[in-house]
């Protein structure tokens, strides 16, 4: 018999108890709500985001397409190449002309140079580097043909970030969450050095699916571990520090590629934090709550007793308290039909529409800033990334003052007015600073979403599963960063209807949200710590099972 079991009746038929806060439970009875040691992995766990968003938005720069053009021959490699292009390359620069034998480049620059009416396939070409140096494009001539490559490459790792939540939440919730977080940054940190050595475009696919596989895992099992390690509103202040990396790594990899534009320089110089986390083997404790729930009780103990020292809180007897907390069921095992069934069937229904919408509306706007071309493509990044911190800052009292539900709900429908907005002003004003102006409100409200939506997430889901209720959520959130690419294709039809699209998903997810319950208790508010059951992740029952 274990402790702290959630069986299928439990978990599915009594989502109404399951929702009001308790008191206390075990854990947060003996080390508190908050304390020095809560405090240390606060500011620890987070520095695992960085190496997994590295991977994440390195494409940004590696697989930047700049012009390009068909190689000039080694008798006109002086030729300046806008005289090139245009002697050679009249249709575009996937065909050239047909260079006439004894064709010199004082002939072509003095307009004497015969021009011949036929056209061969281009094989070999120059790339402008002006903005970045090599990337995987001019290494493995990605373009004309092979353009389509590139979108194949990053739809892939996309598609392994969708599994990789799920795949990553199972080993977390059935192994635990130290173990998933540290077994899967070994395995990032061979992938991302392994990446420098790949030698074909086949190769660098394959390296890119397994770091997608791992990369949202170790995200994830960071974030889900910081908020076990703490109760009350302090899970809303620790699972916000989880996205200060984000931006934060942002901005690190738009500087380190001004320093090293080839992507391999970039690959190697980004993979080399990753190992270092491993030192934080000895430093980084398992979850409390989720030894507790797999019956591990004596290592449970160990943890709080020495987190209990830190905190400078005196327990008296620790086997009373876990005792006084416990349930008396049989160990269930996670599944993903527990995410689909009873109360959870309309939660992870929802949460899947809101995680598709979120990321729709969050990526889509990214991309369409970026057709402004701000400067640059670095100082965009830096710039984009920037309005983030801000988001991610004020999300924190909005969570504690006004809940969870109302807040993800209002950020996603005032992003999807302002991309409304930013269509009507390209309509009627065609002022780029004003329709600049609504989509950086856009950016700034659906970043605060990015940011609160995973904790409500967290918050719906029992500890048996919510590491699995968590990385499922990605299924969603991988489509719809594969959708990206392909929505604004829609342009074809009509050059306002990605924005109209995504404005429309934005709201419908934002709706989505007022159908599941708030998981904020309304103790939160007062001055006593509580722990909301949602994220204690303890549920105390005296229902008996079969």
């Amino acid at each position: 018999m274990g402790l702290f079991k959630i069986s299928p009746v439990q978990v599915l038929n009594k989502g109404n108890q399951q929702d009001s806060a308790e008191e206390k439970d075990a854990v947060s009875t003996i080390i508190g709500n908050y304390g020095r040691w809560q405090l240390m992995m606060t500011l620890i766990l987070p520095l695992f985001a960085l190496p997994s968003t590295f991977h994440i938005y390195l494409p940004t720069f590696t697989t930047k397409l700049t012009d390009f053009w068909c190689r000039r021959p080694a008798n006109l490699s002086s030729l300046p190449v806008e005289s090139w292009i245009n002697y050679s390359q009249p249709i575009d620069a996937c065909s050239v002309r047909e260079v006439p034998q004894g064709i010199t480049v004082e002939s072509i620059m003095n307009n004497t140079a015969p021009m011949l009416e036929s056209l061969k396939k281009c094989l070999e070409w120059e790339y402008d580097r002006s903005e970045v140096g090599d990337t995987i494009i001019t290494e493995w001539s990605l373009v004309c043909d092979n353009a389509s490559f590139t979108t194949l490459s990053e739809v892939a790792f996309l598609v392994s970030v969708g599994i990789g939540g799920v795949t990553g939440g199972w080993f977390s919730d059935k192994f635990g969450r130290k173990r998933t977080l540290m077994g899967m940054i070994a395995f990032q940190s061979i992938l991302g050095v392994l990446c420098i050595f790949v030698k074909t475009f086949t190769q660098y696919i394959l390296v890119r699916l397994a770091l997608g596989l791992v990369s949202v895992s170790i995200v994830y099992a960071a974030f889900v571990l910081s908020v076990e390690l703490v109760g009350g509103r302090w899970v809303t202040i620790a699972g916000s520090f989880n996205f200060f990396p984000l931006p934060t790594a942002y901005i690190i990899v738009s500087l380190v590629s001004i320093a090293l534009p080839d992507w391999r320089d970039i690959q190697l110089a980004l993979a080399i934090p990753g190992p270092c986390l491993l030192l934080l083997w000895f430093v980084i404790p398992e979850s409390p709550r989720w030894l507790l729930s797999t019956g591990r009780i004596e290592e449970a103990k160990t943890i709080l007793e020495k987190a209990a020292k830190i905190n400078n809180r005196t327990v008296d007897d620790v086997d009373k308290i876990i005792k006084l907390y416990s349930t008396d069921h049989k160990k269930e095992e996670p599944s993903v039909l527990m995410l689909f069934k009873g109360y959870l069937l309309k939660r992870t229904f929802c949460l899947f529409i809101a995680w598709f919408s979120m990321n729709l509306a969050y990526y889509g706007l990214v991309l369409n800033i970026g057709k402004f071309n701000l400067e640059n493509l670095h100082m965009t990044s830096i710039i984009l990334a920037v309005v983030e911190i801000p988001a991610i800052v004020i999300s924190i009292p909005i969570l504690l003052k006004s809940g969870r539900k109302f807040p993800v709900f209002a950020s996603m429908v005032i992003c999807g007015l302002a991309c409304i907005a930013s269509e009507l002003f390209t309509i009627l004003l065609d002022n780029t600073w004003v329709i600049i102006s609504c989509l950086m409100i856009g950016k700034f409200t659906i970043s605060g979403t990015n940011v609160m939506l995973p904790i409500y997430t967290a918050e719906l889901y029992p500890t048996v599963v919510r590491n699995l209720g968590v990385g499922a959520t990605q299924v969603a959130a991988g489509l719809a960063l594969i959708c990206i690419p392909y929505l604004w294709d829609l342009t074809a039809l009509n050059a306002h209807l990605p924005m109209s699209a995504l404005a429309v998903l934005s709201i419908a997810g934002g709706g989505i949200i007022l159908l599941l319950p708030d998981t904020k208790s309304a103790k939160d508010e007062s001055s006593k710590e509580t722990t909301n059951t949602a994220c204690g992740g303890t549920f105390k029952t005296t229902e008996n099972t079969s």
